[in-house]
């Protein structure tokens, strides 16, 4: 009975998800159109966006979320944010810190309807990931992105973890952080992994999923280490922090 009630609020979650997203993407739309001109950043877009995908927990009796560490994110200030990855969840859950970043995402998610639109209207920094010119492209946009202020938000696993454990970090972001000397803001991610499983599209239960906010890296600090040596101290730094939470609980 309890999995059949499951798969109820499940269909009925989803098919928000597709009622929600025709009736805002037009508003998306005349927000950008409005803006366009006068919000270079785009932030009034992205808060909308934030809104968007904020009222997917709001609405969800089985989801408690909180957030710890806002006060590390300092307003104006441009990071490379860095997170670990659990579900699809992962994307709500930072939508709803209400702060400006941009997102990076793999090529094939600019394509899907809904998801893709909001990732192009808001300038996301797209990864290509089959190219011999993958890092160029990604330096690329990155850089324009990073020049107009704004803040770009990495999951270095690249990839959703399969059962919540944290898996090995790429080089793009850490790249960009020492061409760029930029600050490393590290988020870290719980209870995401079981709201909706990597391989399943079904609720599992009530979960308290977890998003903390993790004091900034200055690049002073990183400054005379190499790409890899950063790469492990910032993966390092989540790994501790994942493993205290968990046995907080």
């Amino acid at each position: 009975m309890k999995t059949f009630f499951l798969k109820i609020i499940s269909v009925l979650l989803w098919s928000w998800f597709l009622v929600s997203s025709v009736i805002f993407t037009p508003i998306l739309y005349i927000i950008l159109a409005i803006t366009f001109l006068f919000d270079k950043k785009r932030r009034l877009l992205h808060l909308f966006s934030c809104f968007w995908g904020a009222q997917y927990i709001w609405v969800n009796p089985f989801w408690r979320l909180k957030i710890f560490g806002r006060e590390h994110m300092e307003k104006g200030k441009v990071y490379v944010m860095v997170s670990n990855h659990q579900s699809l969840v992962d994307i709500v859950v930072i939508y709803s810190l209400f702060r400006h970043f941009t997102w990076t995402s793999k090529q094939e998610n600019f394509k899907l309807p809904f998801v893709g639109w909001v990732l192009s209207a808001n300038r996301s920094v797209r990864v290509y990931r089959n190219s011999k010119q993958a890092f160029e492209q990604f330096r690329e946009q990155a850089g324009k992105t990073i020049t107009r202020g704004s803040s770009i938000m990495v999951f270095p696993e690249g990839t959703r973890s399969k059962k919540g454990e944290l898996g090995s970090f790429k080089d793009g972001a850490f790249r960009i952080i020492h061409e760029m000397k930029l600050d490393v803001l590290p988020l870290v991610l719980d209870g995401t992994s079981k709201a909706i499983p990597k391989k399943g599209w079904s609720l599992t239960g009530k979960q308290r999923m977890t998003l903390k906010i993790l004091p900034a890296v200055p690049y002073s600090e990183i400054a005379n280490e190499s790409v890899q040596e950063t790469k492990l101290r910032i993966r390092t730094i989540i790994e501790n922090e994942l493993a205290g939470l968990r046995n907080s609980i």
